[in-house]
């Protein structure tokens, strides 16, 4: 498997072999990096000029990465009798690797230990693949006793050091290669200390902003007065607490802001549609997450038409790079707007923020970008008039090397090539394309957006924008229902292509509606047992594709692997028509997922093989890990069982909580919510489920809803909630 071994502080990171090696050669997005700069490429402990056999690995301190070898049969040491415990560290931005040497040979040894160490200086995109005509200019290494500079002057001229410093000093070096002479008396240890500091040097007058912060603090200040979550079965708590140090890891800071990384290795930069996801699903855990984001994002708004990099008025950033080949455009992605949905998924998150939060001064501060974000709803996302949010790539489809140079010929959350095709099996190439998913974002922006601007203050004039908003809601779901539902299927189309034809394969995409809440009651039962039958559930979740269809294949990246932060998205989409079984059944094989990953972590996307047919669950090859909104969906799910979701600018919160049959306790304690510092404890009693307010400091009024479909959803409260229900 790739990249086994992955640490992050800030921006930057370390990849590395399960054994701690790097091959520049090997698997993509290895080595150590700096932003979107590899400083290190090559990196190899030999004992006398010997692999050293790995023992044992683990990543599972933070910014840490531990390893165990010991030696192979040699001519004058013994089978294992040299112990090497490695030790790879990132502290304020300088990289420590540790290794320590102990004899348990029984006897005293000599031997030559060597450190191999070479830099490319790759951008993260010839890393994973992109060629170029010419580069820069890589200098000779500069060595001392105890010091190695490898440096590269690159065609934007900035020059790029990696600076090593090894304690105690080397007894020579060579081919790339530091070697120590070592000595060691019976059970005696000596250690070997070998520190990078990575300095960018740009010369007067190169810009280089947007750049990450290499910040001495690892974590924004609000980070540790986070909701305090915690359930009584372990496995889901220590799916819990892995998450939380995830997202810790991911955090980099910009300025002011910090973003999460997408994910490791090769996404450790913004993207907008993953931030977004990731902020709103940590909304009941920390919505300050979502306050910066929205103000990154709002910073990156499209300003131009450009062609180039899909950049639009209004229009919300895809992602966001800073090395060379974005600085001198030999890549679309220095800024990259080719996403079709972060538009509408920056409106969602700016009410659901505004709706948990109350935070006037942030809605007037980004007045002007939610204006500019409905401006290009309707002026370039609706392409072809019919009503919808569509894209339409300037290029044919591409082979995934290709993409990486001219962009994204698909442009929903399935971006590969291969995301969009028809039951027959056939590519969808007709554009412009209206994805399912991306008209129920829309539809929420609609809804969340008529809400919030009908509860502000009449002083600020939105009664009337806030009806226009609510009608054209009830206008896209009368589109939406006639045009994208399939009878003879019984499920919605995963998209319309560009002659308003469906694109009538059975995808999971618009089981998002369901989030959303753009189907009808009726129907959404029917999406339920399809979502949950057979051919799309693997008892580990809810497959991208169905197995019926020609294009199935569970290993692929989006027609028939199982994404885990698509099934919190369905878990809570069930939950919001209270279909409660439904919402249980893809919590507990998501929970029975995390028992195949290391730490419990779910890692970007995992193979779509059911048990039957597999018998085993895999990560996706290329799958990151950690990956943001997968770390995030654990808050999700627990925002979900209790079902809380404050009104806009008020004090009421509704809550409509059930819990798995899994776990019989749930505490979050200091909810950001409203203004206040909620504390809510849900507990099993028998059949019943109880809900104890244990601080409510604001008197904020609480109202306790049936989580069942039959009852409705926010509809007539029971009452105030002060200790149960």
């Amino acid at each position: 498997m790739e990249h086994r071994r992955i640490i992050k502080q800030g921006p930057v990171v370390l990849a590395t072999h399960e054994d701690g090696s790097m091959d520049p050669v090997g698997p993509k997005s290895q080595g150590l990096f700096l932003a979107d700069t590899r400083f290190l490429s090559t990196f190899k402990l030999r004992l006398n000029d010997c692999d050293l056999v790995l023992l044992g690995s683990s990543e599972e301190i933070l910014f840490q990465a531990s390893f165990l070898h010991t030696n192979s049969n040699l001519a004058e040491i013994p089978e294992r009798g040299i112990g090497v415990l490695q030790s790879n560290t990132i502290e304020e931005s300088t990289v420590k690797v540790s290794v320590t040497l102990a004899n348990w040979a029984l006897k005293p040894v000599n031997f030559c230990f060597s450190v191999e160490l070479d830099a490319d200086f790759f951008d993260s995109f010839e890393a994973r693949g992109v060629k170029r005509l010419r580069r820069g200019e890589l200098i000779p290494a500069k060595v001392g006793d105890d010091s190695i500079e490898l440096q590269y002057i690159g065609l934007d001229r900035v020059k790029r050091t990696t600076a090593i410093k090894l304690t105690p000093a080397m007894d020579r070096f060579e081919n790339r290669r530091a070697f120590f002479d070592v000595s060691l008396l019976e059970n005696e240890r000596k250690s070997i200390v070998i520190e990078f500091k990575l300095l960018v040097d740009a010369p007067e007058g190169t810009s280089r902003d947007p750049e990450p912060d290499v910040a001495r603090n690892p974590k924004p200040h609000w980070f540790d007065d986070a909701t305090k979550l915690s359930v009584d079965n372990r496995q889901v708590q220590a799916i819990l607490n892995r998450s939380v140090d995830d997202l810790e890891v991911l955090l980099t800071q910009y300025h002011d802001l910090w973003m999460p990384a997408a994910g490791l290795p090769r996404f450790a930069v913004p993207f907008g549609r993953d931030s977004m996801y990731t902020g709103l699903m940590t909304l009941m855990w920390r919505p300050q997450l979502s306050r910066d984001v929205l103000r990154f994002l709002a910073k990156t708004q499209g300003k131009q038409e450009n062609a180039f990099n899909y950049e639009q008025p209004g229009k919300i950033m895809h992602e966001m790079h800073t090395g060379e080949l974005a600085r001198l455009g030999e890549i679309p992605f220095g800024l990259f707007y080719g996403s079709v949905d972060s538009t509408p998924l920056f409106l969602v998150l700016g009410a659901e923020y505004l709706r948990w939060t109350g935070d006037l001064d942030l809605y007037h501060e980004l007045e002007s970008n939610f204006d500019a974000a409905w401006r290009w709803i309707e002026k370039y996302g609706n392409i072809s008039g019919r009503g919808y949010i569509e894209y339409a790539a300037h290029t044919p489809p591409k082979v995934a090397s290709a993409a990486l140079t001219v962009g994204l010929f698909n442009q929903g959350w399935k971006d590969s090539s291969t995301a969009v095709m028809y039951h027959s099996g056939q590519m969808v190439t007709d554009h412009p394309i209206a994805l399912s998913e991306v008209q129920g974002e829309l539809y929420r922006a609609y809804v969340l957006w008529s809400q919030v601007l009908g509860a502000l203050p009449s002083t600020e004039g939105m009664a009337e924008r806030s009806a226009e908003l609510y009608r054209k809601s009830e206008q896209l779901r009368e589109r939406f229902e006639r045009e994208f539902w399939m009878e003879d299927r019984g499920f919605y189309a995963m998209a319309l292509d560009g002659k308003g034809r469906q694109v009538d394969s059975l995808t999971s995409n618009p089981g998002h509606c369901l989030w959303s809440r753009l189907v009808c009651q009726e129907r959404a039962e029917l999406m339920a047992k399809t979502l949950l039958g057979a051919n799309m559930f693997t008892e580990w979740g809810v497959r991208t594709m169905s197995s019926d269809e020609p294009s199935y294949n569970p290993f692929s990246y989006h027609d028939g692997s199982v994404w885990p932060f698509e099934n919190a998205v369905f878990a809570s989409g069930f939950k919001k028509y209270g279909m409660v079984q439904e919402m249980q059944t893809v919590f507990d094989a998501m929970v029975d997922a995390s028992r195949y990953f290391e730490y419990q972590r779910w890692p970007e996307v995992y193979c779509g093989v059911s048990k039957q047919v597999g018998g085993v669950l895999a990560r996706q090859p290329d799958a990151s890990r950690p990956q943001a909104w997968s770390a995030a969906s654990v808050f999700l799910l627990l925002q979900t069982l209790l079902g809380i979701a404050p009104r806009p600018f008020s004090k009421q919160v509704d809550i409509t909580p059930t819990l798995p049959t899994c776990i019989d306790e749930l505490r979050a304690d200091g909810i950001d919510i409203v203004g206040s510092k909620l504390s809510l404890r849900l507990v099993r009693d028998g059949r019943s489920i109880l809900l104890e307010v244990v601080d409510n400091p604001n008197d904020l009024d609480v109202l306790i809803h049936p989580a069942t479909k039959h009852a409705g959803q926010l509809s007539t409260p029971l009452g105030p909630a002060t200790s149960g229900q």
